[in-house]
């Protein structure tokens, strides 16, 4: 009775705080989250225990000998705990004075790793064997073999076999020879210490050590273990694990997180199939890359900063955090100045050296190295060339940005990212300017307003003059002057030429006249989110947009006036391939497929030979797209498209500052948008935009936007695309070609037939007075001489002879009546006080609010 007693105290204090091995039936272990991309490709795993679960088939029967050999001989006989191993253990221990043997079961393993904490105290040791008594009752050896299998740790953070033989050989466990299982259960014991890649020569002294326990237990015979023995240890590359698109994996991280909870996206191995091309994504790296460092070198070279020798530091013992990978051609290595002269300099960078002279510093504008490096000095160097056998470089001093930038990529058939970049370096800031950001879109805006246009009837061939102008809200008298971005201005403009050379008064005058609510309606529908005020200035971009929104809204043009949902995610497994969930993005049609064609005709014209007109030529397919730059330089853009792509990139600081003299969108933003659609489209044939049936083609004069004639002799003619029903019925002539010749300033008056300008007496007065020098009477008073834009023009008058006398005298005297300074422009339309020779306004706009 005493003895039974004890015995149940005994038992009870073993097991009250161990779990119930039947759970074990549900076993799942953490699993990783993998994200794929578009084609399949793994891009990046979340989760502390990196492992793929899969049953014992699919491992390879030369593993599960050598595990069996290796840790526990007499597996397939024992019930759990070994009595026998336990003693030979002890013994070994005893004989060498130290615990050099173990004498756990796989079982008792699997029970330990399951169940119980990691400390050594004969409390756990003893429930070990409780548990593995308990499991071995309850599973089949098999059973337990599968979960083992699918537990052990195996080093540099994998968990299993099938993810360890991925990591170390790149293939499932099922396909691993026998030298590379045998290796795979040397590391059960001790992982880390026996990586072939930390530890090469010990990995294969216990890889082949497991060999000859395979002999010895009959496994294998001594001539495969000996041919096995003299195999060399060989393990796929150790991957550089590199994240191709940390900004696009971050919002999809996000995403799930919000969804299923860290949970789900840390332990329970979802499987996240998501729309990312990477080769597109690899073109958006590399031209954001690239377009940030050519914005930066124009900005000049920025003295370096770090200098070992400054800091304390030595030149010998110097090392770079990023030394521990390897360079690569095209990319940034950071280097130490080791040796510098007036010819050369010398550079270590790792294990690596370069050498070169004045031609690694040419983009400074020095030609001496010395003068920009000092010994030292510790900068980013572009790698050009690699020769691994000397372990030399050939580099050229470069220099991080201080700007950032974006890029974005979508299929505008079905919605889907294909390519995301948040900023030039994840590592330096993970703000997401793609889709967090909000900045003034500048002229990237237009085509809202010219889209709105197009809706209410106007045509591209239609005109707005181009003149100094003032907008005024007729409620307070607060006035608004744009300004085109030369301050040039050009008179009858028509809208296609408004657009491609971004003309803003155009624009302006053009949402003034469609209305700023439908303005604002016709941008909500096309995607875009953020507040939008009615102000004339909205028409240049003034209101702050995301670029996913200005991105997704481009999309319509391409995709014939249909919206799809832009989304990043295709479908989401759970780990026994259950749908979580499946993209089904909203589709809505927003144009009417013939203004969709409309716009993306126009916005063809911009990159051929507008603002954009670099893109055409360097692309040579169908594109179509649009500048933005704001007012003081800050934020630069080009969102543009081909049939299958439409792609979107914002240049600027995160701090509001000018990037720079001239750096406009067609200079900062455009070439990184050639050089990712360069990328997107390599090996693809070119395509055509489709055209809806309703679209008609008539010739045109260019510059006046009427109908194009033999008999009309228009210098610039070009094929403009009208819905059918809508094409100009009047056609050009001398008189407009000539019109349209003169300084704006002049091209609202009457011309005859004989060219000639139609002014009154008063008229012809207040236009010389105003031009001040850049508008003469000439004597007889039959003719002007304009001084404009470097040239001397000519112009003939049709004035009466009682008025051109009157007007002559009163010039005469002194001068005449020179301009009244304060007098203001006449509404648009009416007889102007003020010409705008002078650059002062020519009209004044009430402020049309809806």
């Amino acid at each position: 009775m005493l003895a039974a007693g004890l015995g149940s105290v005994v038992g009870y204090a073993l097991t009250f705080d161990i779990p119930e091995v039947k759970h074990l039936q549900d076993w799942k272990p953490p699993v990783v989250t993998t994200i794929y991309s578009a084609d399949g490709q793994a891009l990046y795993q979340f989760g502390a225990e990196k492992r793929i679960v899969v049953p014992l088939d699919q491992i390879s029967k030369s593993f599960i000998d050598a595990l069996v050999a290796t840790e526990d001989s007499n597996f397939y006989h024992h019930v759990g705990i070994d009595p026998w191993g336990i003693a030979r253990a002890i013994i070994t221990d005893i004989v060498r004075f130290k615990k050099a043997q173990g004498g756990s079961t796989l079982t008792q393993q699997l029970a330990r790793s399951l169940f119980l904490k990691p400390e050594k105290t004969m409390r756990r040791k003893l429930q070990e064997m409780v548990l593995a008594l308990q499991i071995e009752k309850a599973f089949t050896k098999p059973e337990i073999l599968a979960f083992y299998c699918n537990q052990v740790y195996m080093g540099h953070g994998r968990y299993g076999v099938e993810a360890a033989s991925a990591y170390y050989y790149g293939k499932p466990a099922k396909e691993m020879t026998l030298p590379e299982a045998a290796l795979l259960a040397g590391l059960v014991q001790r992982p880390e210490a026996y990586s072939p890649f930390r530890s090469p020569d010990r990995a294969r002294s216990r890889r082949d050590h497991v060999l000859g326990r395979m002999a010895r237990e009959g496994k294998i015979s001594r001539d495969d273990a000996d041919q096995a023995i003299a195999t060399p240890v060989e393990v796929a590359k150790l991957p550089e694990e590199e994240n191709i698109a940390p900004y696009f994996v971050e919002e999809v991280r996000r995403y799930l997180d919000s969804k299923y909870g860290e949970v789900a996206l840390y332990e329970e191995g979802l499987e996240v199939h998501t729309t990312l091309d990477p080769a597109m994504q690899k073109a958006a790296n590399q031209a954001v890359f690239e377009g940030l460092r050519d914005l930066d070198k124009r900005q000049g070279f920025r003295p370096i900063k770090q200098n070992v020798l400054k800091d304390g530091g030595d030149l010998a013992s110097f090392a770079h955090p990023s030394w521990t990978k390897a360079p690569a051609a095209g990319r940034l290595r950071w280097g130490i100045v080791t040796e510098v002269n007036r010819r050369a300099a010398a550079v270590r960078l790792g294990v690596y050296t370069a050498h070169f002279g004045p031609e690694g510093i040419d983009w400074t504008r020095k030609t001496i190295p010395n003068q920009v490096l000092k010994v030292g000095d510790v900068a980013p160097f572009l790698v050009l060339e690699i020769d691994e056998a000397k372990k030399t470089l050939k580099v050229k001093l470069d220099q991080e940005p201080l700007a950032e930038g974006a890029a974005l990529a979508i299929d505008p058939g079905t919605g889907e990212i294909k390519a995301l970049v948040g900023g030039y370096d994840f590592n330096r800031s993970q703000f997401d300017r793609s889709m967090q950001s909000y900045r003034q879109a500048g002229s990237a805006f237009k085509p809202f307003v010219y889209t709105t246009a197009l809706d209410a009837g106007r045509t591209l061939a239609e005109t707005v003059f181009d003149e100094p102008t003032v907008f005024v809200d007729p409620a307070t008298g607060d006035e608004y002057q744009p300004d085109n971005y030369y301050r040039k201005y050009y008179g009858v403009t028509t809208l296609r030429e408004a657009m491609e050379e971004s003309r803003n008064i155009v624009a302006v005058k053009l949402l003034n006249q469609v209305g700023y609510a439908r303005t604002i309606e016709t941008a909500r529908k096309m995607g875009i989110t953020s507040p939008l005020r009615p102000y004339p200035s909205m028409a240049l971009g003034t209101m702050e947009v995301s670029l996913i929104d200005l991105t997704t809204a481009y999309s319509i043009f391409p995709n014939q006036g249909v919206r799809v949902e832009p989304h990043f995610i295709r479908y989401v497994a759970d780990r026994d391939g259950k749908m979580r969930e499946e993209a089904k993005p909203r589709v809505i049609e927003v144009l009417r497929a013939d203004i969709a064609y409309l716009m993306t005709y126009l916005l063809e014209g911009v990159t051929e030979s507008g603002t954009g007109a670099q893109a055409a030529r360097e692309l040579s397919r169908p594109v179509a797209g649009k500048t933005g730059t704001t007012d003081d330089l800050a934020d630069a853009w080009f969102v543009g498209f081909s049939p299958s792509l439409v792609a979107g990139v914002w240049v600027g600081f995160d701090q509001k500052k000018s990037l720079g003299e001239a750096e406009t969108g067609a200079r900062a933003a455009l070439p990184i948008w050639i050089d990712l659609m360069k990328g997107a489209h390599a090996g693809k044939p070119a395509e055509s935009f489709p055209k809806p049936a309703n679209i008609v083609y008539v010739p045109i004069d260019r510059r006046t936007g009427l109908r194009a004639s033999v008999e009309s002799s228009c210098p610039v003619t070009f094929l403009e695309a009208f819905v059918e029903g809508t094409e100009p019925a009047r056609s050009c002539s001398a008189v407009e070609h000539f019109r349209v010749a003169l300084p704006y300033f002049l091209q609202r008056f009457d011309l005859t037939s004989d060219l000639e300008l139609g002014v009154d007496g008063d008229t012809l007065v207040r236009l010389v007075s105003e031009g001040q020098g850049e508008v003469e009477l000439l004597p007889g008073g039959r003719e002007l001489l304009v001084h404009y834009d470097g040239k001397d023009l000519p112009v003939r008058l049709d004035i009466g002879r009682a008025e051109r006398r009157e007007a002559m005298n009163s010039l005469d005297q002194d001068g005449g009546p020179a301009t009244d300074p304060q007098a203001g422009p006449a509404p648009d339309g009416d007889a102007p006080t003020h010409f705008g020779v002078d650059g002062r306004p020519a009209a004044v706009i009430p402020i049309q609010y809806d």
